[in-house]
Protein backbone atom coordinates (compact mmCIF):
# COMPACT_ATOMS: atom_id res chain seq x y z
CA UNK A 1 0.00 0.00 0.00
CA UNK A 2 1.17 3.32 -1.07
CA UNK A 3 1.03 6.07 1.59
CA UNK A 4 0.67 9.18 -1.08
CA UNK A 5 -2.47 8.07 -2.39
CA UNK A 6 -4.41 7.99 0.56
CA UNK A 7 -6.07 10.37 0.96
CA UNK A 8 -7.87 11.26 4.55
CA UNK A 9 -11.08 10.03 3.24
CA UNK A 10 -11.53 7.69 7.01
CA UNK A 11 -10.93 10.71 8.35
CA UNK A 12 -14.28 12.79 7.03
CA UNK A 13 -15.74 9.27 7.56
CA UNK A 14 -14.98 9.19 11.33
CA UNK A 15 -16.02 12.74 11.68
CA UNK A 16 -19.49 12.55 10.12
CA UNK A 17 -20.03 9.38 12.50
CA UNK A 18 -18.51 11.19 15.91
CA UNK A 19 -21.07 14.22 14.71
CA UNK A 20 -24.28 11.74 14.47
CA UNK A 21 -23.30 9.95 17.71
CA UNK A 22 -23.48 13.67 19.03
CA UNK A 23 -26.62 14.81 17.53
CA UNK A 24 -28.84 11.29 19.10
CA UNK A 25 -26.71 11.93 22.61
CA UNK A 26 -28.12 15.94 22.93
CA UNK A 27 -31.65 14.53 21.10
CA UNK A 28 -31.91 11.58 24.24
CA UNK A 29 -30.71 14.68 26.93
CA UNK A 30 -33.22 16.78 25.96
CA UNK A 31 -36.26 13.60 25.84
CA UNK A 32 -35.12 12.43 29.56
CA UNK A 33 -34.84 15.77 31.06
CA UNK A 34 -38.22 16.16 29.09
CA UNK A 35 -39.77 13.09 31.27
CA UNK A 36 -38.02 14.16 34.17
CA UNK A 37 -40.23 18.02 34.26
CA UNK A 38 -42.94 15.92 33.43
CA UNK A 39 -43.55 13.37 36.73
CA UNK A 40 -42.15 16.06 38.57
CA UNK A 41 -44.99 18.02 37.27
CA UNK A 42 -47.01 14.69 38.40
CA UNK A 43 -45.76 14.56 41.56
CA UNK A 44 -46.68 18.41 42.44
CA UNK A 45 -50.06 17.52 40.84
CA UNK A 46 -50.61 14.35 43.06
CA UNK A 47 -49.61 15.81 46.06
CA UNK A 48 -52.19 18.86 45.47
CA UNK A 49 -55.00 16.12 45.27
CA UNK A 50 -53.65 14.35 48.10
CA UNK A 51 -53.37 17.86 50.49
CA UNK A 52 -56.94 18.75 49.29
CA UNK A 53 -58.50 15.39 50.46
CA UNK A 54 -56.64 15.90 53.66
CA UNK A 55 -58.66 18.76 53.93
CA UNK A 56 -62.00 17.62 52.85
CA UNK A 57 -61.65 14.74 55.86
CA UNK A 58 -60.98 17.08 58.22
CA UNK A 59 -63.82 19.60 57.46
CA UNK A 60 -65.87 16.26 57.36
CA UNK A 61 -64.70 15.55 60.95
CA UNK A 62 -65.52 18.78 61.98
CA UNK A 63 -69.07 18.17 60.75
CA UNK A 64 -69.55 15.19 62.36
CA UNK A 65 -67.94 17.14 65.49
CA UNK A 66 -70.50 19.70 65.34
CA UNK A 67 -73.62 17.46 64.84
CA UNK A 68 -72.34 15.45 67.88
CA UNK A 69 -72.15 18.75 69.84
CA UNK A 70 -75.49 19.40 68.93
CA UNK A 71 -73.97 22.88 67.36
CA UNK A 72 -74.40 22.40 63.70
CA UNK A 73 -76.78 25.29 63.81
CA UNK A 74 -73.83 27.52 64.61
CA UNK A 75 -72.60 27.55 60.83
CA UNK A 76 -75.51 29.33 59.42
CA UNK A 77 -74.49 31.90 62.05
CA UNK A 78 -71.48 32.20 60.33
CA UNK A 79 -70.52 35.76 59.11
CA UNK A 80 -69.49 36.15 55.44
CA UNK A 81 -71.95 34.28 53.40
CA UNK A 82 -71.89 31.36 56.23
CA UNK A 83 -68.66 30.37 55.07
CA UNK A 84 -65.93 29.45 57.57
CA UNK A 85 -62.52 28.95 56.02
CA UNK A 86 -59.88 26.86 58.04
CA UNK A 87 -56.63 26.09 57.00
CA UNK A 88 -55.69 22.37 57.53
CA UNK A 89 -52.44 23.50 59.70
CA UNK A 90 -48.84 22.08 59.06
CA UNK A 91 -49.32 19.48 56.01
CA UNK A 92 -46.04 18.56 55.04
CA UNK A 93 -44.15 19.21 52.04
CA UNK A 94 -46.24 21.59 50.46
CA UNK A 95 -45.74 25.22 49.63
CA UNK A 96 -48.98 26.28 51.37
CA UNK A 97 -51.37 24.91 53.99
CA UNK A 98 -54.60 23.08 52.47
CA UNK A 99 -57.84 24.98 53.40
CA UNK A 100 -61.48 23.75 53.80
CA UNK A 101 -64.50 25.34 53.93
CA UNK A 102 -67.58 25.12 55.73
CA UNK A 103 -71.12 26.52 54.28
CA UNK A 104 -74.27 25.54 55.87
CA UNK A 105 -76.89 25.61 52.88
CA UNK A 106 -80.17 24.94 54.35
CA UNK A 107 -82.27 23.55 56.81
CA UNK A 108 -84.80 20.69 55.89
CA UNK A 109 -87.81 19.20 57.29
CA UNK A 110 -87.33 15.36 57.06
CA UNK A 111 -90.35 13.45 56.23
CA UNK A 112 -91.19 9.92 57.95
CA UNK A 113 -93.86 7.80 57.16
CA UNK A 114 -96.67 9.09 54.59
CA UNK A 115 -99.41 10.56 56.64
CA UNK A 116 -97.22 10.67 59.90
CA UNK A 117 -95.98 13.91 61.13
CA UNK A 118 -92.72 14.13 62.32
CA UNK A 119 -90.26 17.33 64.19
CA UNK A 120 -87.23 15.50 62.61
CA UNK A 121 -84.75 18.45 60.62
CA UNK A 122 -81.84 17.56 58.79
CA UNK A 123 -79.01 20.17 57.53
CA UNK A 124 -77.44 20.30 54.34
CA UNK A 125 -73.71 21.50 54.84
CA UNK A 126 -71.04 21.81 51.81
CA UNK A 127 -67.34 21.43 52.53
CA UNK A 128 -64.75 22.75 49.56
CA UNK A 129 -61.19 21.53 50.09
CA UNK A 130 -58.17 23.42 48.69
CA UNK A 131 -54.63 21.84 48.32
CA UNK A 132 -51.58 22.73 47.29
CA UNK A 133 -48.33 21.26 45.59
CA UNK A 134 -45.02 21.81 46.81
CA UNK A 135 -43.40 23.69 43.58
CA UNK A 136 -44.18 27.58 43.54
CA UNK A 137 -44.05 30.13 40.50
CA UNK A 138 -41.83 33.71 40.59
CA UNK A 139 -44.69 35.31 42.42
CA UNK A 140 -44.17 32.46 45.12
CA UNK A 141 -47.70 30.92 44.75
CA UNK A 142 -48.54 27.55 44.17
CA UNK A 143 -48.55 26.39 40.77
CA UNK A 144 -49.83 23.02 41.21
CA UNK A 145 -53.92 23.51 43.13
CA UNK A 146 -56.52 20.94 43.51
CA UNK A 147 -60.00 21.62 45.18
CA UNK A 148 -62.48 19.04 45.87
CA UNK A 149 -66.16 19.73 47.05
CA UNK A 150 -68.50 17.32 49.24
CA UNK A 151 -72.13 18.18 50.40
CA UNK A 152 -73.40 16.34 53.04
CA UNK A 153 -77.31 15.91 54.65
CA UNK A 154 -76.95 15.51 58.48
CA UNK A 155 -80.08 14.64 60.52
CA UNK A 156 -80.84 16.24 63.66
Amino acid sequence: MNRKSQQGAILIVALIMLLLVTVIGLASIRGTSMQERMAGNLRDQELALQAAEAALRKGETKVAALFEANTLGTLSQVTAGNEEVVAYGSFPGTAKDPTYTLRYLATLKMGGEVGVPTDDEGSIVRIQATGYGLAQDAANTPSSTSELSSVFLVEQ
